[in-house]
């Protein structure tokens, strides 16, 4: 896979966040989710229709509202006459590759639980049955984190954002992206003529790739011992789980076969340490944002602390 080729195609509809979709893509090819907090307006659903259109994935949209309920996400069986017999409705976790849940903070809690057993287990329990969804399935959901209460936002638990991988922010483009941009929409939108650049078997194969890279004890162990930091500091009251020490190495891996080694460094977990981990941990001051600065700077400094292995047996 072509990572250079997928994000000069991108970069034809979304100027300046080549970092961010790259983030993104490494998240795919992994089978990962992600979480994009930020304002309205910056682009995070006009990246995940791209990605999905440049990756070749079948894409599918909740636009989520408290009153959305779980089989809108799930779909669900009903009896149909004609038929005799139950029949099943598939809701939009079904038939696509990437699914697109828009403002999922304004999701009833019953709704962000629909979508758990999906995310983890890549099925979902309708009635008595199990029904698969399609590999790859990619969740790419968005967070407005300036709507108040009264609009019916709900906190997402941490049990579900922690089967996110990684939590990523946009941000505003600096002058010349963003005269760009405008300029590039004067008589049309650049969306309609971006080409794919792969398709889900290039993900699977890509997959299997990054599963073979390989990562020294060291590097496990240091990996560890970040975490562990996390969970021993006097201002984080719930630090990094397994499963985000888990996905860290599972994204530095892909970091380092982006970068073209079958092997990982200590700079690959130091670089994908903080978008994997920030919205796994809880400071003991009450934050309703899912990436804040307060937690960016524990975690810098977590890392800055933390003794880097200077010697590793890479390949």
């Amino acid at each position: 896979m072509d990572i250079n080729a997928i994000l000069d195609e991108l970069e034809k509809c979304v100027s300046g966040k080549r970092d961010v979709m790259r983030k993104i893509i490494m998240c795919i090819v992994t089978g990962g989710h992600v979480i994009m907090e930020d304002k309205p307006g910056v682009g995070k659903t006009t990246i995940a229709k791209a990605v999905s259109k440049v990756m070749g994935l079948k894409p599918s949209r909740i636009q989520f509202t408290s009153d959305v309920m779980p089989s809108d996400v799930t779909g669900y069986v009903t009896y149909n006459k004609n038929k005799g017999c139950d029949v099943f409705v598939p809701g939009p976790i079904f038939g696509s590759n990437l699914l697109l849940a828009d403002e999922i903070n304004r999701a009833s809690s019953k709704c962000q639980a629909a979508l758990l057993e999906v995310m983890q287990e890549k099925q979902a329990t309708i009635g008595s049955e199990a029904r698969p969804v399609e590999d790859p399935f990619i969740v790419i959901a968005t967070m407005n984190p300036y709507i108040s209460a009264a609009f019916g936002v709900s906190v997402l638990p941490q049990a579900e954002l922690d089967r996110f991988t990684m939590a990523l922010t946009v941000g505003y483009p600096n002058e010349s992206d963003e005269i760009k941009l405008l300029r590039a929409r004067d008589h049309a939108d650049p969306m309609d003529n971006l080409e794919a650049k792969c398709n889900t078997e290039d993900i699977l194969k890509c997959r299997a790739e990054i599963d073979d890279v390989y990562v020294a004890l060291e590097i496990y162990r240091y990996a560890l011992a970040i975490a562990k930091a996390t969970r021993n500091h006097k201002d984080i009251e719930l630090g990094v789980s397994p499963r985000g020490v888990l996905y860290t190495l599972r994204i530095a891996k892909a970091q380092a076969y982006f970068d073209g080694r079958d092997y990982v460094m200590p700079a690959d977990i130091d670089s994908v340490f903080a978008d994997v981990c920030v919205h796994r941990i809880q400071t003991r001051e009450q934050e309703m944002t899912v990436i804040s600065e307060r937690r960016l700077k524990l975690l810098a400094q977590i890392l800055a602390d933390t003794p880097t292995p200077k010697f590793f047996s890479g390949r």
